[in-house]
């Protein structure tokens, strides 16, 4: 079990970590493991993208995957993704998140 576990964050920050690179819109990756958060800003100061961070949950929802919006200024999308997830759902899951950053990063 902990080998899965240990696995699971590794392919999840991994991911973001690729994002971060890939979107402007990507602060900080913040968390252990599985759950995780992406920190959205916009700007050059970074300022909180909270407005963003809206549209992408509503925009996962739209397409089936709850993701929260939390932190102090609304701008970090948490992710915990279960420890029983499929190899499947999480690829369906992640593609769901990138395609939300592509949409709020035009």
């Amino acid at each position: 079990m902990l080998e899965k576990s240990v696995a699971l964050g590794q392919k999840l920050k991994a991911r973001f970590e690729k994002w971060q690179q890939q979107f402007d819109i990507i602060g900080e990756i913040r968390g252990l493991g599985a759950m995780l958060g992406l920190e959205l800003v916009k700007g050059e100061n970074r300022e909180p993208a909270a407005d963003e961070a809206k549209q992408l949950t509503a925009f996962c929802l739209e397409k089936g995957l709850l993701v929260l919006s939390c932190g102090s200024y609304g701008n970090v999308i948490r992710v915990l993704a279960p420890f029983v997830i499929t190899d499947e759902q999480l690829e369906n899951g992640l593609g769901i998140l990138e395609d939300g950053l592509k949409d709020i990063s035009n």
